[in-house]
């Protein structure tokens, strides 16, 4: 009898977590079980990358009622009201109420849970069948370090059977926040279908031509400042717009897009910084790209800097807890400069676009290291933890 696995993720948005997964779902190896997809809210056609779910995963939704969803999509869009967030918080006894027992419900008919975003960890300890969470941030830095709540974190990541991490400094900083999960700790990376990724970014759309022939830096990630910091980097930019021929362009979506159009306008590089929303394919972009930046203040293992990796584009990223120093292998494949330090991140990016050798040598190194993120070797070691 085929094991039932069920993957379970809050929502399903444009971020680095859902492509991860559904790299992860894509992997032929897991064919041989029913496979089916948990998703907490349906928040209907912001899900843009939904139909990238491979067609033999089943998927499921806890929460589909508008009165449950609407607050949530509105936030996702950064056009919900303070009034509206006042009256859905009213109701958060009710949503938590039937999340619960829509959960419980669905969960009894599986052999295995794979909690992808963690966000179920306040029900694990009643959540009887074999049970894994992956955590994608900096453990250290979740909920910004509380005590309080990373006490709390460690108590329900403790009812898991299985916690995985997906980088080797996520996994120190764990063993060091808590202790007393270090043998349930796992490093797995996230999977990555090398193949997939070279053949995609052979794929041009006609009306990408245009901005895909001008010279450019790219950056790619959710335009979600809590986490991220195209602040920085836009504010880097403006530094030495003048000194370079390349543009800046940003792909992804988020609530603080409006916010960062103004920044840039304010710097006076709004003629020369292009924001251009969600891409489906985003590699191609990363080939044609002169260089890729990752300017993030905290990330567990950053998909977009391993996906530059493989299409062999030159680097330069901010040294954030948790990945980059790992991708990058502590700066021999690319520049690795500090959060928030705009000069630096300027002088990095100037480096590699005006010095020709520098960047040879770190694509050279580069070629044999993305090996560690094939798919074929990461689905293995989840597999052993079932």
């Amino acid at each position: 009898m085929r094991k039932k696995v069920l993957f379970s993720i809050n929502t399903f948005l444009v971020g680095g977590i859902e492509k991860a997964l559904i790299e992860l779902l894509k992997n032929d190896e897991l064919k041989k079980y029913d496979l089916t997809l948990l998703i907490g809210y349906n928040l209907g056609d912001i899900q843009k990358l939904k139909n990238q779910i491979p067609e033999h995963v089943e998927i499921k939704y806890i929460l589909e009622d508008e009165i449950y969803t609407k607050a949530k999509r509105k936030k996702a869009l950064g056009t919900l009201s303070k009034v509206e967030k006042i009256l859905d918080e009213s109701i958060s006894w009710l949503k938590k109420i039937t999340f619960k027992k829509r959960l419980l419900q669905i969960i009894k008919n599986y052999d295995v849970l794979i909690d992808y975003d963690m966000t179920l960890a306040s029900y694990a300890k009643e959540i009887s069948i074999k049970k894994i969470a992956y955590c994608h941030f900096s453990l250290k830095h979740y909920n910004r370090g509380i005590k309080s709540r990373q006490d709390k974190l460690g108590k329900r990541l403790s009812y898991y059977d299985k916690v995985v991490v997906i980088s080797e400094d996520m996994k120190k900083e764990a063993e060091m926040v808590f202790p007393y999960l270090k043998n349930k700790l796992v490093k797995i990376y996230n999977s990555f279908n090398l193949d997939e990724i070279e053949r995609k970014s052979q794929i041009c759309l006609d009306e990408e031509k245009v901005y895909l022939e001008d010279k450019y830096i790219l950056a790619v990630g959710r335009l979600e400042e809590t986490q991220k910091d195209f602040t920085s980097l836009l504010s880097a930019y403006s530094l030495i717009h003048e000194k370079i021929d390349e543009k800046l362009y940003i792909i992804g979506d988020g609530r603080h897009k409006e916010q960062l159009e103004k920044h840039a306008d304010n710097l006076k590089i709004k003629n020369k910084v292009i924001f251009l929303g969600f891409k489906n394919n985003p590699y191609v972009w990363m080939r044609n790209s002169s260089l890729f930046v990752h300017s993030s203040k905290f990330e567990g293992l950053p998909t977009v800097l391993i996906e530059a990796l493989i299409l062999g584009v030159p680097i330069v990223a901010t040294d954030c807890p948790t990945g980059p120093r790992e991708i990058l292998e502590d700066g021999q494949n690319g520049v690795l400069t500090k959060v928030g330090d705009v000069k630096a991140l300027a002088e990095g990016i100037e480096k590699i676009i005006l010095n020709k050798d520098i960047k040879k040598q770190y694509l050279l190194k580069s070629k044999e290291s993305v090996k560690r993120f094939d798919g074929k070797v990461v689905i293995k070691q989840l597999e052993d933890l079932f």
